[in-house]
Formats: C-alpha cells, structure tokens, sequence
C-alpha cells in the first residue's frame, strides 16, 4: 500500500512541476517575446507616367522580436525590441508591366496593341531584421519608433491578360528581377493600444538600382497586430 501511495504522490509531483515549468515558459515568452504581423498597403513614389497602381497594393510582414528591457529598475516602460522576420511589398496595376525582368534596365510599358491587361503584380520579398524602441504610454497605449535592415531573396512579376487579338487570357509568372537593390532600410513608426497597432515605414534605399529602373520607394501604412 506504501508504494502505491508512494507512486500516486511521485506522479502528482511530477504533474505539478511540470505544469508549473510550462507556466514559467508561458510567462517568460510572453514577457520577453513579441510576435507580430504587419497588414499594410504600399503607397508607391517616382512612378513612370504610363503606370498607375490599385488603390490597395496588399502587403505584409510577420516577425519575431525580443525585448530588451531598460532603466536601472527594468519597470516595462521602455523596451528595446530586437528581431527576425520576413516583409514582402507588392506593386499592382492595370495600365503597364515589366517588358523584361531580365533586362540591364528595367522598364514599365503600356499593354501593347492587341494585348489586354487585367493586372500585373510586382512582388518582392525580404529577411528582415527590425530594430525598435518602444514606450508604454497610460492606459495600454504604446508607440514605438525603430528601423528594419532587409535583404530580398525573392522576386517576381504576375501577368494576367492576352497576348493577341482575341486570344485567350492567361496568367504568366516570371521570378527573379533583375537590377534590384538587394539590401535595403526603412525607419518605422507605430502607435496602439494593447495588440493593435497603426504601423508606417518608408524605404529609403530605391527599389531598382540606380540608372537601372524607376526610382521607386515603397511607403507602407497599415496595421500590426501583435496577438503574442
């Protein structure tokens, strides 16, 4: 009878400490740990005369942050927010497309005689890596100012229309753009309360090289949602 008592209380032990390490881990994740998504539409500046984008060009990012707490007492107040993540910016129009995503010069033209555009989709993805210093306010409120290194490993442009008189739609993707500026930066402003945020950032460096492609700089605007 001993040694079953004594089981029953070795595994109750053991159940006990388990879920108080699994309490502990949560605690600490979510004191030290921020993940958070931005939902944002890219604003495009310097664009060709011939192209016009949607009023919505969809984008997003997601990222993973660890804060870094400061002052002598560590209060929470202000918080040095350090991170991973992945961003994308995307480009959507009716009224123009790459005319070759390899050439040593990128350009935009007009759908040509014959051919319908539906949409073009430009796309292009990044590592990122954010840097943000971020200030409880009163109340739940939070703003926070930073700055995100990236680096874009991924590129693409969607074709959706027909390439003849009468022929048939279609949709044609091609990857890997050339000429772009491979690392870029942004500052980024956010302000909200509790999880949700309004987020701003502005890409500094241009999208295509210089003297290679438009001079296009994204301006994103929109919301971070920060449910961890």
């Amino acid at each position: 009878m001993k040694k079953i008592v004594t089981g029953f209380m070795l595994v109750f032990v053991l159940l006990v400490s388990q879920n108080i390490i699994a309490q502990e881990s949560a605690a600490y994740f979510k004191k030290n740990i921020t993940v958070g998504v931005d939902v944002f539409t890219d604003f495009w500046t310097n664009l060709p005369a011939t192209l016009t984008t949607r009023t919505i060009n969809q984008s997003a990012n997601v990222y993973a942050a660890y804060n870094f707490r400061l002052g002598e007492k560590k209060t929470g107040k202000t918080i040095l927010s350090l991170g991973l993540g992945i961003g994308n910016h995307s480009l959507y129009s009716k009224t123009g497309f790459i005319k070759d995503v390899k050439a040593d010069t990128i350009q935009f033209i007009p759908a040509g005689t014959g051919q319908s555009l539906r949409r073009s989709k430009m796309t292009i993805t990044s590592f990122e890596i954010p840097l943000e210093l971020k200030i409880r306010l009163k109340k739940g409120f939070h703003m926070g100012v930073g700055f995100k290194l990236s680096y874009v490993f991924d590129s693409k442009e969607e074709f959706t229309g027909t390439l003849a008189p009468n022929g048939p739609e279609r949709t044609i993707k091609y990857k890997g753009i050339s000429r772009l500026n491979t690392v870029g930066y942004s500052p980024t402003l956010r302000f909200g309360y509790k999880s949700i945020n309004i987020f701003a950032a502005y890409q500094l460096v241009p999208i295509f090289q210089t003297s290679h492609g438009p001079a296009l700089h994204p301006i994103s605007v929109g919301i971070t949602l920060t449910p961890f």
